[in-house]
């Protein structure tokens, strides 16, 4: 697994550089929170001076103190929020921001933080200025967002850190501002100041290395199993060098030896004169600002007709330490903030998301597992059909032989006549009576035991099927939650378990958020159907337009199902679904014509893509007329049972196609 890139000094410098050129002037306009731990500004910056033609631009400038995707970029769209309502921060910086210009962009170097200053005129009258300042530090799990007046109070902070947490910096209302800890140096026991960059000497990190095995040497013991790992020249650089990444400390001595793994002990003299060499001349980027920002994208080959791609790394420089890999390509940009945009992009998301689905989620699991075990359950007493057989032979033979049995008897073995073979031999069989009753009373107890056991499993089938029809909707329901890309549509999702009966007493509902969505505002990913409203509380389906002009509708969950094939096809509509796997119901509109085999297979394509089978390269999609489809019995909204059809396979990421069409 590689790992996840975080947002290091060097690449800050370059998002400062280009706030300065861009956001200089702007009017903050709004002030909004996506996620729990993000804030999105709208900017207005005005027509930059000396330019005749055009107009000014709106900006979103995105925040986030994310403990593994903290970062501060320009984003190209406006980000959508989980919460409906703003937060008391949000509340406190839109008092004090709304309507204020930025002034000034600062990013002390080698730091992660950046901030923004921003003011307005104290009066109209005034020439006196009312200043304020806005702080991001991308530090990992301790990353914050800290809000303070001209002077260094703070005023408020996206996360509070009491004394208890950090004596050190203390984070709260009414308490002067205290910047991070300078950078510091463990170097022969005594705690140093960090080597600058741009000034560093062969010399002085020679010395360094020179220290290096005493360092080593405490590492814990549990992390060196295999005995002690070889420390390298760029472990050196992270520790010892001021504002230095693990990406950074690589491509330095990448570009100073060709190998970016290179053990401290292969060092040369020659080796360290190139080295620091190497670092003056990279860190020489925050003063000449020739930033040449960067991102590496691995193709990811054999998942789906459409190439998958996944970014490996960025900077604000070129990396080279990447270039003998015939797996990467390079893609150049001139924009820090379109690279960090990309790289990042709807991450935070996905993660949000994922706490928004988590506490229905747990509900549909537990209610699974449940099903699950009744149908076990249930198979154990279809299996007791054996059972009630013996009782019913175990009285018969009794009655045939009660001359034989004498009352008080606890044990008696008996000939079976009813299954006497070929040869004439007859089986015996034993049985356990009780001693109270005579032949007669202990065969009528056999009879009343297996009478029971048959009406009981007259009654298994309906209980089979009412626990099969059960546990359908059920992954159904699973399925629509993972399908769920809005707090909007998550909330439809929790009102249909809501009306299944999952979530009792005072289990509440989002009622703002499950308000939008029946308002029919159209999802993530595709446009609203026209036409009937949708079930209540199912949201508006999906409508897409295949390339030879028919309308495709797609069901994302239950309600929105039952709507695209019961009440807005007809009989000779194309009805597709995924095969053997809970997804979503497609209908492709004939409105007459004959419908060809490219847009049946361009409806399975969105079929297999919203099922559970997204994940599969060669997922089965069943099709057949909408005549066919009908309600499965004792199933819930959308479930039903087809007949006629005929299958086809298909790579559901090859839907990626009409869904960036139709956004």
């Amino acid at each position: 697994m590689e790992r996840r890139m975080h947002v290091d000094a060097m690449t800050l410098a370059a998002v400062a550089d280009e706030w300065r050129m861009l956001l200089m002037g702007a009017r903050i306009d709004t002030i909004i929170q996506p996620t729990e731990y993000a804030l999105a500004l709208q900017c207005y910056a005005p027509r930059p001076q000396g330019e005749e033609q055009g107009g000014g631009r709106n900006y979103w400038v995105y925040f986030s103190a994310h403990p593994q995707l903290a970062r501060a970029h320009i984003t190209a769209r406006k980000p959508p929020r989980i919460a409906s309502e703003p937060p008391a921060f949000v509340m406190l910086l839109r008092k004090y921001l709304e309507g204020a210009r930025i002034e000034a962009v600062k990013q002390p170097r080698g730091e992660r933080v950046i901030e923004i200053i921003a003011g307005y005129r104290s009066s109209p009258e005034s020439e006196e200025r009312t200043r304020f300042r806005l702080i991001i530090e991308i530090m990992g799990r301790i990353s914050n967002i800290v809000f303070c007046d001209e002077g260094g109070m703070i005023l408020g902070s996206l996360k509070r850190v009491s004394a208890e947490v950090n004596r050190y910096r203390v984070i709260t209302p009414n308490v002067p501002y205290v910047a991070p800890p300078p950078q510091q140096r463990t170097l022969a026991g005594q705690a140093l100041p960090r080597l600058d960059p741009l000034t560093v000497t062969a010399a002085q990190l020679a010395i360094c290395a020179a220290e290096q095995p005493e360092e080593a040497s405490t590492e814990p013991q549990k992390k060196r199993k295999k005995g002690p790992a070889k420390a390298t020249l760029w472990q050196l650089l992270t520790r010892h060098l001021e504002g230095c990444s693990p990406l950074l400390a690589r491509e330095m001595v990448y570009r100073a030896t060709e190998n970016a793994e290179l053990p401290v002990e292969e060092a040369s003299e020659a080796t360290w004169e190139e080295l620091a060499w190497v670092i003056r001349d990279l860190s020489s980027l925050y003063e000449s600002h020739q930033w040449q920002p960067q991102l590496v994208v691995r193709e990811k080959a054999g998942e789906g007709l459409e190439a998958r791609e996944e970014v490996l790394a960025f900077a604000a420089y070129q990396l080279e330490q990447y270039a003998a890999r015939e797996d990467v390509t390079f893609r150049s940009s001139p924009s820090i903030n379109v690279v960090l945009d990309d790289y990042f992009a709807h991450a935070e998301w996905r993660d949000a998301m994922d706490g928004v689905r988590s506490p229905v989620r747990k509900i549909l699991q537990t209610q699974r597992d449940r099903c699950v075990r009744k149908a076990e359950l249930l198979r154990q007493e279809m299996a007791s059909s054996e059972e009630a057989a013996r009782y019913r032979l175990q009285g018969e033979l009794l009655l045939a032989h009660q001359h034989e049995v004498v009352q008080g008897q606890v044990n008696v073995e008996l000939e079976n006549y009813f299954e006497e073979d070929e040869s004439g031999n007859v089986p015996r069989v034993s049985m356990t009576l009780d001693p109270r009753f005579d032949a007669v009373g202990n065969a009528n107890r056999l009879f009343n035991k297996y009478h029971k056991l048959r009406r009981a499993l007259g009654l298994l089938p309906d209980q089979i099927e009412q626990n099969n029809a059960e546990l359908a909707t059920i992954e159904q329901l699973l399925l629509d939650l993972s399908l769920a890309e809005t707090p909007a549509e998550v909330a439809l999702v929790k009102a249909e378990v809501q009306a299944a009966g999952y979530i009792r007493g005072k289990a509440a509902l989002d009622k703002k958020a499950l308000k939008a969505a029946k308002k029919g505002k159209p999802a993530k990913g595709g446009k609203g159907a026209k036409g009937k409203a949708a079930a209540p509380g199912g949201g508006v389906p999906l409508s897409f337009q295949s390339r030879e002009g028919f309308t495709l509708l797609v069901g994302k969950n239950s309600r929105q199902n039952e709507e695209v094939t019961f009440h807005q096809a007809n009989g000779n509509d194309v009805w597709l679904h995924a095969r053997g796997v809970p997804g979503a119901h497609v209908i492709v509109k004939a409105a007459g014509r004959e419908i060809p085999r490219s847009t049946i297979d361009q409806a399975a394509s969105l079929a297999a893509y919203y099922s559970q089978a997204r994940g599969i390269t060669n997922a089965p999609v069943d099709y057949t007329l909408q005549r066919h489809v009908r309600h499965m019995k004792g199933g819930g909204p959308g479930m039903v049972v087809y007949e006629r059809e005929r299958t086809l396979y298909v790579d559901p990421e090859s839907a990626q196609g009409l869904l960036e069409r139709a956004k």
